[in-house]
């Protein structure tokens, strides 16, 4: 038989897993408002700058496969909190990096914490919804990176006013480590779940087979092609505006990256 959560333990667990996707985005995109001020205090050159920026994004690339394995292996519960306990705790670390070596080996670290985040949550999501609410639970935890988008940047920027840029980092790394103590214990086992009708096990798929589908090749083509644009866009336009521009921090990160969030 298979088990599925009940309707108050569904709404809870979409809930966590949609402010886990918000945190998600806020740490990932935070940096490119921080580093204006980080630049400055480190004395860092394009080169260095478009490092800190990138590195997440190679560490959370490799992580991501083996993300999705370890899910499998150790179970979506355990890689869902350990993933936002890990990049939570690297944010906070980002607020007391020293050098810039030491703010890039973080940096790195993050991307590895929080590349298992994504698949272990499509798991959380098939092992408590039936098939047909799937769709409306993956929309709903989806939109949480747009809405994650625009408050990192909108918000980042406020607080690296308010708080300086490792004020911000820290305050949003303590956040996501409380967040990831109610994930796990939403996601503890409970033995009133509803019971659904019989289901065939699933046979799982060869990855080889999986591309040599052509619309998945499309598929991945197109999103390369759309995250150059947009990322190029988000990381490097506020710098741009506060640099060459003489725009204020909050107007550049805020407004014009919520923009580009909006619209995309």
């Amino acid at each position: 038989m298979q088990l599925y959560a009940s309707k108050k333990r569904k709404l809870m667990i979409s809930g966590l897993l949609f402010v886990g996707m918000i945190l998600s985005f806020f740490d990932r995109v935070a940096i490119n408002v921080g580093i204006i001020p980080i630049a400055d205090e480190f004395q860092l050159n394009t080169s260095q700058t478009g490092f800190l920026i990138s590195i997440f994004f190679v560490s959370y690339s490799l992580m991501q496969p083996l993300g999705g394995w370890m899910t499998d292996k150790y179970g979506a519960r355990v890689m869902v909190t350990v993933s936002l306990f890990s990049w939570s705790l690297f944010t906070v670390m980002s607020g007391f990096a020293w050098s810039f070596m030491s703010l890039l080996f973080i940096r790195f670290l993050f991307g590895l914490g929080e590349g298992p985040f994504y698949p272990a949550s499509m798991s959380t999501i098939r092992d408590n919804f039936p098939e047909k609410e799937r769709g409306r639970a993956n929309s709903f935890f989806l939109s949480a990176q747009n809405i994650g988008g625009i408050l990192g940047t909108a918000l980042a920027a406020s607080m690296v006013v308010a708080f300086g840029w490792r004020g911000m980092f820290t305050i949003a790394g303590i956040l996501g480590i409380l967040v990831s103590f109610g994930i796990w214990f939403i996601l503890k086992p409970h033995g009133n779940q509803v019971v659904k009708k019989d289901k065939p096990k699933q046979k799982k798929v060869a990855l080889k087979l999986l591309f040599k589908i052509e619309n998945i090749w499309k598929l991945i083509t197109f999103k390369f092609i759309s995250n150059i644009i947009n990322y190029g866009l988000i990381t490097w336009m506020p710098i741009y505006l506060v640099k060459e521009k003489g725009v204020d921090l909050i107007s550049a990160g805020g407004y014009w990256q919520s923009l580009i969030f909006l619209v995309s």
